[in-house]
């Protein structure tokens, strides 16, 4: 029998504050919009997993599998710098594992 190739699974977690947010509604309607940025761009799959009910705190939690470590490696890292270049928002925390 052949061997099956592995596919590489990576998986960020970026704790996020938004300073500037006076309320749930508004930190909602920021995180809505990185959210579809981010998938549009980078086609990875992403959650909100914590922070759901404060409204100056997100934790999101972004999957992106390809056949190559390096391009799951390249993008993660692209969606991490892309969401730090955002200044409403500061990354508190960013975590890469690869599964």
């Amino acid at each position: 029998m052949g061997e099956t190739k592995r596919s590489a699974i990576g998986h960020l977690i970026l704790v996020l504050h938004f300073p500037a947010s006076h309320s749930l509604k508004e930190k909602r309607f920021h995180l809505a919009g990185l959210k579809k940025k981010i998938q549009d761009r980078f086609h990875v799959s992403i959650a909100e997993t914590d922070g759901l009910d404060l409204w100056q705190k997100s934790v999101l939690e972004i999957v992106y599998i390809s056949s190559s470590h390096v391009q799951v490696e390249k993008t993660l890292v692209a969606v991490g710098a892309f969401v730090a270049s955002h200044p409403e928002i500061q990354v508190l925390d960013e975590i890469l594992e690869y599964i």
